[in-house]
């Protein structure tokens, strides 16, 4: 199916699970509130810049609820998980709020993701339905097969009068899953003529899902972090009071929207103040340098890589960053190198935080205006506690010399794991969200993070788990043994490193095994350096040594 143009369904019979909008910002409930609230008291004014194109808070709510026409006329209802695979995009946005309005569960899928990767979400989340931009319909194509809960595929394309773009989702998908593409050269302008406009469907907030977010973790495949809207509109309120937002600030949108900190902090965070946001479809040091300057950018949300590729090439060629007046990093460990580079070129404070998705993001962050301490991440932020643990559960005191550890305790704890009680158990105890990171709290209740339990990679703020990509290095015919760990590197924070132990009589070279990788993981997954040994070092009880593998 393809459609051209808005179609106007009779009116949204939901009398009873719909509401007006709140009053204030402190009454919402369903996190569709936010847009559709700016949209009502602001419709004109900018809410995104992208690629020299102004979108305002009514052309954005417009956008939605023709995404919510099209949802509804497929039966999504409340509940329902629909996935989004869009690259940092106004439509991303708008699709977004479209799901939540109808009190749908979004489930953000990153674009970089190959095949099975994606079918591995969408299977586990049980995704009704999929929202993707018509530059990923390729890999879509391939991971919609034998997925027994996914009904509805639709493709927003953008050719330039409606252009038909030619998507086929493969002739055993197609025999099963029905595709609409959207064409988006021709959404509505005005809000207020849909039958949809200022219906949202009622929700719990306590506990009714937002989104699911896969998150990455150190063993198996990724889990899907239950988010409610209270995390999410808790989460955002409690940032805010940490770090101001005001709608006069315009923020970098270079983080990708479909991580919890680009989620949360980006996209939730500019609108629930009515800010704008100039937008960038992915991280380039040239064109976020210039959208700075050329926007005028007020507050720069970055990962600590971000920040290393900016000052590299301001040592090169000057930019006007003086529209700054805050930076927030987080997602990875801030170098002092990076901190104090950053000031030749920045006069704004560089703040650094801590977080994880199964906590909505931020859980601490070094005061704005305050005792800004590098090295450490900061005290906790409004309404959330921070814990440190010994190995028998006991809590201990503030001090160097007590690392146990890091337990997050708030509205923005999470609800658990998607279809993973055990998983869920192991991590959640007394309302606490057990992280796996090990830290300390000093006298003054900052947070001090002295290594990962866990032995998660991070590269370029990029979760990576060893044992995925473990996984499918082991596919390989002649591969004995292998393991994965992260070395450092000075730019991307780490490296992915594969030892691997072959057959005697393979032939397996470490290009063989990097082009095995690429047609299976996301490109930040793809091992960078690749290692040949004869037998894989192991303790007593047969666990492979690791930190032995890292120094080598």
């Amino acid at each position: 199916m393809y459609l051209r143009k808005k179609n106007n369904m009779n009116s949204w019979n939901a009398t009873s699970a719909s509401h007006k909008l709140p009053m204030s910002q402190g009454d919402y409930q369903n996190v569709a509130e936010i847009l559709a609230s700016q949209a009502e008291v602001q419709p004109k004014k900018v809410a995104v810049r992208y690629q020299g194109v102004s979108y305002s808070y009514g052309r954005l709510y417009a956008t939605s609820l023709d995404i919510v026409s099209a949802l509804f006329r497929v039966g999504v209802v409340a509940a329902d998980k629909v996935g989004i695979i869009f690259p940092n995009h106004p439509d991303f946005i708008s699709a977004f709020f479209a799901v939540s309005s109808l009190g749908g569960t979004v489930v953000p899928i990153n674009p970089l993701l190959k095949a099975d990767e994606i079918k591995h979400i969408l299977s586990d989340s049980e995704a009704k339905v999929l929202v993707v931009h018509e530059s990923t319909a390729g890999e879509v194509a391939d991971a919609v097969e034998n997925l027994p809960n996914l009904e509805h595929v639709f493709v927003l394309t953008y050719g330039d009068k409606g252009g038909y773009t030619a998507v086929s989702l493969g002739e055993k998908a197609a025999a099963r899953v029905k595709m609409t593409q959207l064409c988006m050269s021709y959404v509505s302008e005005s809000a207020s003529s849909s039958s949809f406009f200022g219906k949202i469907t009622k929700v719990d907030p306590e506990t009714d899902l937002a989104v699911l977010v896969y998150t990455s973790g150190t063993t198996g495949k990724p889990k899907g972090a239950m988010l409610t809207h209270k995390n999410l509109l808790g989460a955002v309120t409690a940032a805010h009071a940490a770090f101001p937002v005001h709608a006069e600030d315009r923020l970098l949108g270079a983080l990708p929207l479909c991580h919890i900190y680009g989620l949360t902090v980006v996209m939730l965070g500019t609108i629930h103040k009515g800010g704008s946001l100039a937008l960038i479809e992915k991280f380039d040091v040239v064109p976020a340098l210039k959208t700075i300057e050329e926007e005028k950018v007020t507050v720069l949300p970055a990962v600590p890589t971000m920040y290393q590729y900016m000052i590299m090439h301001l040592e090169k060629q000057a930019f006007d960053l003086s529209s700054l007046r805050l930076c927030l990093a987080g997602g990875a460990p801030l170098s002092k190198t990076i901190f104090d580079s950053l000031r030749r070129f920045v006069k704004a404070p560089l703040v650094e935080g801590y977080g994880l998705t199964e906590v909505s993001c931020v859980a601490t962050l070094n005061p704005v205006d305050g005792k800004n301490v590098h090295g450490s991440v900061g005290p906790a932020i409004p309404t959330v506690s921070i814990g440190i643990f010994d190995k028998d559960g006991q809590q201990l005191p503030p001090g160097a010399e007590n690392v146990g550890e890091i337990a997050i305790k708030g509205p923005n704890v999470m609800r658990g794991y998607y279809r993973a009680p055990q998983k869920s158990a192991e991590v959640l105890k007394d309302g606490w969200f057990f992280t796996g990171d090990l830290g300390y709290l000093d006298s003054d209740q900052y947070l001090w993070i002295v290594g990962r339990a866990k032995e998660l990679i991070i590269r370029g703020g990029q979760n990576i788990y060893p044992r995925e990509v473990e996984s499918v290095i082991a596919k390989m015919k002649g591969v004995v043994d292998v393991a994965v760990v992260g070395v450092p590197e000075p730019i991307m924070g780490e490296r992915v490193k594969a030892v691997v132990v072959l057959d005697k009589s393979a032939q397996v070279t470490e290009e063989d095994v990097k082009e095995f990788c690429q047609k299976r993981l996301a490109d930040y997954k793809v091992p960078r350096v690749v290692e040949f040994i004869d037998t894989m070092p192991r303790n007593s009880t047969g666990k492979i040594l690791k930190s032995q593998l890292v120094q080598k």
